[in-house]
């Protein structure tokens, strides 16, 4: 009997498939989801029904607007392995016009698309919970009445109240949308956080190497010390933001991350602008990261090193605190200049494998690729004439 109960109870049982790409964020994301579906569409759809959710890492194939080839192999992995419906968790950005795109689903296909960068940077986890739950319910409750009627706004999880937007789109294979209302800024941030900028801290021997070597020869150099305290707040200030300027944009230039916009369709100008804001950004904050690991080393050197007795007969006023700190972040600055001469030592390749993750690498790519083959046609359009 009780081999019965277990039985009627697995079949009444509905399995949500999480299909993850298998890089870093998606597979984090998907493997969140997987443990938090079940609790989520118990508490927020139907009670009474069983629910489990199960995780694959695949390998999502980039799709057209219907998302088919996306929603093709999640059909193949859906019969595969016997689940109900399937949420696909992506990377790759989606676009609507100037909309980022957060999820779509297909009820016929039972199956959701989530693309991560439209979430932002923050509360992935809880925000595409709250995104899959509700286009799972809407999936498995058919017939989902208007956005605003009384039975929907039941249904419609708080978290989604005003934040991000629902809507039927009039698009083939999608039935249901959910959108950003911050559009391409909360985009722009998903991105960023894709390609994880506090990696470039490591990944990169050369500016590494260099700021390092720099620093300790600039902490040992008295001319420093009086600099770093006879200068202004807002020398030291433009000091430091000169440097991370300096890093950040010899990366771009001199390894060639930056995409031209001319002589582009206006959809792929708009693109190029969004791959040059998150380069802008990743870089930044990547290097913001490496002068923050710099200083908290230059600064325990500095305590270490340099005794109040000796730096007295340098500097001016009374040796404090103070000192200990201003010392450090002149030199800190010093030795990022010197480590944007260090990252000459690295490849173009190695840098955007340091700064960008893999499938914005492959975006990328790809961006060139079309843009040199309409080159060429047109080149050879001309000589043709």
């Amino acid at each position: 009997m009780d081999a019965e109960w277990q039985k009627g109870q697995s079949e009444s049982c509905l399995t949500v498939g999480v299909l993850a790409d298998p890089v870093a964020m998606p597979v984090l994301i998907g493997d969140q989801l997987a443990q938090d579906l079940p609790q989520l569409l118990t508490d927020q759809v139907d009670s009474e029904q069983a629910w489990d959710a199960q995780v694959l890492r695949e390998r999502l194939p980039p799709s057209d607007s219907r998302h088919t080839a996306m929603m093709e192999l999640a059909e193949t992995k859906m019969a595969e392995y016997g689940w109900d419906m399937v949420v696909c968790v992506t990377d790759l950005p989606m676009r609507s016009g100037k909309r980022a795109i957060m999820a779509d689903m297909n009820s016929e296909r039972r199956v959701v698309v989530v693309s991560l960068p439209a979430f932002g940077a923050m509360a992935l986890r809880r925000r595409v919970g709250a995104v899959a739950t509700q286009l799972v319910a809407d999936i498995h409750l058919p017939g989902t009445p208007q956005e605003g009627s009384a039975q929907h706004q039941r249904r419609r999880l708080p978290v989604l109240a005003g934040r991000f937007r629902r809507q039927t789109p009039d698009q083939a294979g999608v039935d249901a949308r959910i959108s950003s209302s911050w559009g391409n800024a909360r985009l722009l941030l998903g991105m960023v956080r894709a390609n994880r900028p506090w990696r470039l801290v490591w990944s990169l021997t050369g500016p590494l190497v260099g700021a390092f070597a720099f620093s300790a020869f600039y902490l040992l150099n008295a001319t420093v010390w009086e600099m770093a305290t006879m200068l202004s707040a807002w020398r030291l200030v433009l000091a430091v933001v000169g440097a991370l300027t300096v890093m950040t944009g010899w990366l771009i230039v001199y390894h060639q991350l930056w995409e031209p916009a001319r002589n582009r369709p206006r959809i792929e100008r708009e693109q190029a602008v969004l791959f040059n804001a998150t380069t802008v950004l990743t870089l930044g904050l990547g290097v913001a990261f490496l002068y923050v690991g710099l200083f908290a080393v230059n600064a325990g050197a500095s305590l270490v090193l340099l005794s109040p007795d000796i730096l007295q007969s340098y500097v001016a006023g009374q040796v404090s605190a103070g000192t200990y700190l201003l010392i450090p972040l002149l030199v800190t600055a010093a030795g990022t200049v010197a480590g944007a001469i260090g990252s000459g030592f690295e490849s173009e390749d190695s840098v955007r494998n340091a700064a960008f993750s893999l499938r914005e690498r492959e975006r990328r790519e790809a961006f060139r690729r079309k843009h040199e083959r309409r080159q060429e046609s047109l080149e050879g359009d001309g000589a043709g004439f």
